[in-house]
């Protein structure tokens, strides 16, 4: 009896492979995509603002992949939110990409070991590495130079600025979310 090569249980396995591969390619050139447009948005002059306040998207979004991709990918992700800053901030270029990929490693690990993938848990994750970087970042460009009122860029353009951020966190996260889980939900059914 000839060999049939090309029964449909050889030929299976591959292709759901092959599928498997081409959804996680595609799922991860999107969270970059979504990065790229929420960066546009997030510097398009006025298009958020609250009294010259405006928020960082990237940093929420990445956060989010983060807590549902895991540590490389946000890592990677996290790095990219941090570049994009980068190219629009006063600080050195890496200074945001470095920290905000630590923070985004940190919240990918604690998702795994200690802590739920939730809501609550993405506001305090952003809330804190928003706070920290630009904390960083306020001290490293006004604090260390003895700026006359440097207090003031503080209170009133840094602090609202994170707080901002970590109001629209939860809608990214929401975001982010759904999408994961679509694309779980694709991969199981192979």
């Amino acid at each position: 009896m000839p060999c049939k090569c090309g029964s449909s249980a050889l030929r299976r396995q591959p292709l759901t492979m092959n599928r498997t591969r081409i959804v996680l390619a595609v799922k991860y050139a999107v969270y970059a995509l979504v990065l790229l447009i929420l960066y546009v948005l997030q510097t398009t002059p006025g298009l958020f603002a609250i009294r010259g306040i405006t928020p960082i998207l990237v940093v929420p979004a990445a956060i989010a992949i983060a807590m549902h991709e895991g540590e490389l990918a946000g890592g990677f992700y996290g790095a990219l939110a941090g570049l994009f800053c980068d190219m629009s901030g006063r600080v050195l270029f890496g200074f945001n990409g470095l920290f905000i990929s630590f923070f985004c490693v940190v919240a990918g690990l604690l998702v795994i070991h200690l802590m739920h993938s939730n809501l609550r848990n993405c506001i305090l994750f952003v809330a804190g590495t928003m706070l920290a970087t630009s904390s960083l970042e306020f001290f490293f460009g006004y604090g260390i130079w003895g700026h006359e009122n440097a207090w003031r860029i503080y209170v009133f353009l840094t602090l609202p600025t994170v707080l901002y951020t970590v109001i629209v966190s939860p809608l990214l996260f929401l975001i982010v979310r759904k999408f994961h889980r679509k694309a779980a939900k694709i991969i199981a059914r192979d």
